[in-house]
């Protein structure tokens, strides 16, 4: 033990400065300085103007260029300020090793914390959209008849914290300024906030209006204030009245007749009312190219329709705006379009039948349990799948392109592997004297094999721990701040940031590692040098 303490004291030796020269790191801290100052006039210049702070923007401007030359001016001081904080206690290139260590496991972490955060982010809108758990007939275009039971059958395994029936179709949308392809997918007003987040997607409008086109959307917190007020009651046993008199059976004609009299009037003749179009909730990017507002009537047009004289006839009904939403995912935003079950039913010439049933469970984990015991309980007739079978080729080419992405960047820290072998090499030949004697005082191959290992060790672990340190915190900076991007070219408002504890303990371990598989050539070349080479050398 004192002799491998005493080996990694030499090697600690020759890794320090004999004297302190923090010139570069005071400079460092200046341009860094100068940076930051340059960085916040820029955004207070883009603020005072009235436009929107905003990263990697394709717009020009004298703000937007002093917020670039600010950043790439930070950049350089940060880095020029961290060189210099290592070479004030180590040597020129032992300092360099360091600091190549460090930028290289900082650049993966945050890179990698990135792009989890977008993967994060698709994930959450797609679960958002279409759930966690997905039951399907297992025939290909089938139906779901007794839905209602599969719903209350999922609603009672473990872990599951509601279920929706849905019956989709594509259609195409025809309006009087455009046309769009759709997914028109039929939901249940009163279910569908149990397994997907469509009412926090809601910008305008709400599920009242999909039935009811004078019906007031409001808040849910305001519609509970209302309902507290006088005239809120009043509307609701109005409300209730008319529901009552719709529900009571109509009068019979002979009720009204004396017994035996043939002459008894004969019931009036229903009249034909005209009924409004059922309502309809479109994406918010399909609603702008089609130029829609809430109360437009547009055709709803299918491809499946009857058999006519000279073939098939689409099918056409007229649908009524009733509001949009906004989901964060342009496809989604582009592609679909909500109505009520029994309409889309309707419009299909269909009876009471579902397509899929959605099944929301409590977290991501939960989902796969609840998919197992959702296929022991459910018929074979039924196909049970969670988001992740649903989505394995986006998930697995995600996946795929981070392993890929984390290769590439490792090869910065294979460069700060060269260099530390350089370095050791160095520091051999220019300690061989030195080397030599310590040789010549007793000190084993191994001894020597250990000082220099243990150098390169060392400047591996430094890297990589300062290195995870500015990761990690630069990470969760970033999270916490919101870099905005420009909506012109990105759909998302801010940068995501999910920075994985397993991901930064995996960095951390290859990067050690690799620093200390550089050592060992240096070390070997040390060890093997003979003490009367040393002593003869200049």
């Amino acid at each position: 033990m004192l002799a491998g303490a005493y080996e990694g004291l030499v090697g600690w030796r020759y890794l320090l400065r004999r004297r302190r020269r923090p010139q570069v790191l005071l400079i460092g801290l200046g341009v860094l300085a100068l940076g930051v100052g340059l960085t916040l006039l820029g955004v207070w210049l883009q603020q005072r103007q009235g436009g929107q702070v905003s990263v990697f923007d394709t717009r020009s401007g004298l703000p937007r260029n002093i917020m670039a030359a600010g950043g790439g001016l930070a950049t350089f001081g940060g880095c020029l300020a961290l060189f210099g904080a290592f070479n004030t206690v180590l040597t020129v290139f032992s300092a360099f090793s360091a600091f190549m260590v460090t930028i290289g496991v900082a650049e993966v972490i945050l890179v990698l914390g990135v792009m989890n955060g977008f993967q994060g982010d698709l994930r959450k809108k797609i679960i958002d959209t279409y759930a966690h758990v997905v039951v399907e007939p297992a025939q290909t275009g089938g139906y779901i008849e007794d839905y209602g039971a599969v719903a209350a059958t999922a609603r009672g395994v473990e872990g599951v914290v509601g279920a929706t029936p849905t019956l989709s179709t594509e259609v195409m949308l025809s309006a009087p300024s455009n046309l769009a392809p759709v997914v028109l997918m039929g939901i249940e007003p009163a279910t569908v906030g149990q397994a997907n987040k469509l009412p926090d997607q809601l910008e305008r409008g709400c599920f009242e209006a999909l039935d009811d086109p004078d019906a007031r959307c409001r808040h849910v917190l305001l519609r509970i204030i209302w309902s507290l007020t006088p005239r809120g009651q009043a509307e609701a046993e109005m409300a209730a009245l008319a529901a009552q008199a719709e529900d009571a059976p109509p009068p019979r004609a002979e009720d009204d007749a004396p017994d035996g009299d043939l002459m008894a009037p004969l019931p009036a003749p229903k009249q034909d009312t005209t009924t409004a179009p059922p309502g309809l909730l479109l994406g918010n990017e399909v609603r702008k190219n089609l130029a829609l507002w809430p109360g437009e009537v547009l055709n709803v047009v299918s491809p499946l329709g009857d058999l006519g004289p000279t073939g098939p006839v689409p099918k056409s009904r007229p649908f009524r705006v009733a509001g949009w939403f906004q989901s964060g995912m342009l496809e989604f935003d582009t592609r679909l379009g909500y109505a009520d079950l029994h309409a889309v039913q309707h419009f299909m010439g269909l009876g009471d039948v579902a397509d899929a049933v959605q099944v929301r469970t409590t977290s991501l984990e939960a989902a796969r349990g609840a998919r197992d015991a959702l296929r022991a309980a459910l018929p074979d007739t039924l196909r049970v799948t969670d988001w992740q079978e649903r989505n394995r080729n986006l998930f697995s080419a995600l996946k795929l392109e981070k392993i890929a992405m984390f290769l590439v960047l490792t090869i910065n820290i294979l460069l700060a592997a060269f260099s530390i072998t350089s370095t050791l090499v160095m520091t051999i030949i220019e300690r061989k004297r030195e080397v030599a004697i310590l040789m010549a005082m007793g000190s084993s191959s191994r001894g020597i094999l250990r000082i220099f290992m243990s150098q390169g060790a060392f400047t591996g672990a430094l890297g990589s721990l300062v290195g995870a340190t500015l990761g990690v915190t630069g990470g969760l900076w970033l999270a916490t701040l919101d870099l905005p991007l420009n909506q012109d070219v990105y759909y998302i408002t801010a940068i995501p940031v999910d920075v994985r504890a397993a991901d930064v303990v995996a960095i951390i371990v290859v990067a050690m590692l690799v620093s200390l598989v550089s050592t060992i050539y240096p070390a070997l070349y040390a060890s093997r040098l003979r003490p009367v080479e040393g002593l003869s050398s200049e």
